[in-house]
């Protein structure tokens, strides 16, 4: 393992230099949008960090080709990732619909479905492969697009990915064997962890596009191997992501704003606005607000793992995460501070 922590770190610290010193992708301070209030060149090395380490330590040896298929994957949204990032004005739109085809395409070749999802509206329909291959790449691009919509202070994507993750490994149940040892993706997630915590580097698009289709397989594959999970547990692990797409869709809707155009009233945005207002300092606020919502969310992963087989209470988990959001949404962080950070 501390061969595999030396690797690991060299490798992100050599990104970082490298990114830093030829200043190829990296969020400047000109580009002047709700995520850049940084005086400073802040690499976007995520996506080529995760991309890296993860393709190393895939199993070459019995799965040869679902291996190849799974960094084939990676590579193609961490391109579509790293496009987004250097092209300000890429057509929302088009990046959707090549998500989708994307994610279709390799779903199929991967042979990857959701095989239940304990919901009786849908479950006599997901055996349909039609239906099936059109579910389960709507599920993930939903999910993509809700972490990116997450991905707007410190550690809160790579924290909540570390989250399902650590989750996943504390269960007592058999693992992919065809995906990398969760022990190491744990040390890739938390070394990262740490280099956006201290603002070091930002996952970018890149870096939430990879991390999303990891963690989405990983996850689809874990519930489809054991068949005494409960596959609402999927939906207590992703919850967050994809409600915030949901409901940043609805929202924008409601006040009559254009749905691809970004703002700054995401659940995150306005919480980081009243830490601020404590404190004075956008950078301490930014990582602040991150690791608060990691203990938030922590909380209603790690009681769903322990009721994985009981549909009945994990839906009422689930309801209390939903509720428990939209409540501090609409009581107190809509109430918005008279101020902007700089």
């Amino acid at each position: 393992m501390l061969i595999i922590l030396l690797y690991i770190s060299v490798i992100s610290i050599t990104l970082i230099f490298i990114q830093s010193k030829y200043l190829f992708l990296v969020d400047t301070p000109k580009e002047r949008n709700h995520k850049s209030k940084y005086n400073k060149n802040t690499p976007l090395i995520g996506g080529i960090y995760l991309f890296i380490t993860i393709a190393t330590y895939m199993p070459y040896t019995e799965y040869t080709s679902y291996s190849i298929l799974i960094i084939s994957f990676l590579f193609s949204f961490l391109a579509l990732g790293v496009f987004s990032d250097l092209k300000a004005n890429f057509s929302p739109k088009l990046r959707l619909i090549l998500q989708f085809i994307l994610v279709i395409i390799f779903l199929y070749f991967l042979d990857l479905k959701i095989n239940k999802t304990g919901l009786f509206f849908l479950d006599p329909f997901i055996s349909n492969f039609y239906f099936n291959i059109i579910f389960s790449s709507l599920c993930i691009v939903i999910l993509i697009n809700g972490s990116n919509f997450c991905d707007g202070v410190n550690c809160n994507v790579i924290g909540y990915y570390l989250i399902v993750t650590l989750a996943i490994f504390f269960m007592d149940f058999p693992k992919p064997d065809n995906l990398p040892d969760l022990k190491i993706i744990l040390i890739i997630f938390f070394l990262f962890y740490l280099i956006n915590l201290f603002q070091r580097s930002f996952l970018g698009d890149n870096g939430v596009y990879v991390i999303t289709i990891f963690i989405s397989v990983y996850v689809i594959s874990y519930i489809n191997l054991n068949k005494d999970i409960s596959p609402l547990l999927a939906l207590n692990l992703l919850w967050y992501p994809a409600f915030e797409n949901l409901f940043t869709i609805l929202r924008r809707l409601n006040s009559n704003r254009t749905i691809d155009v970004a703002d700054g009233f995401h659940f995150h945005t306005l919480l980081l606005k009243k830490i601020f207002y404590l404190n004075k300092n956008f950078y301490l606020s930014n990582s602040l607000t991150g690791i608060l919502l990691n203990l938030l969310v922590c909380t209603g992963i790690f009681f769903s793992i322990n009721y994985y087989n009981d549909s009945k209470i994990l839906m009422l988990i689930l309801i209390i995460n939903i509720l428990t959001y939209v409540i501090f949404y609409f009581i107190y962080l809509s109430r918005k501070p008279k101020f902007k950070p700089h």
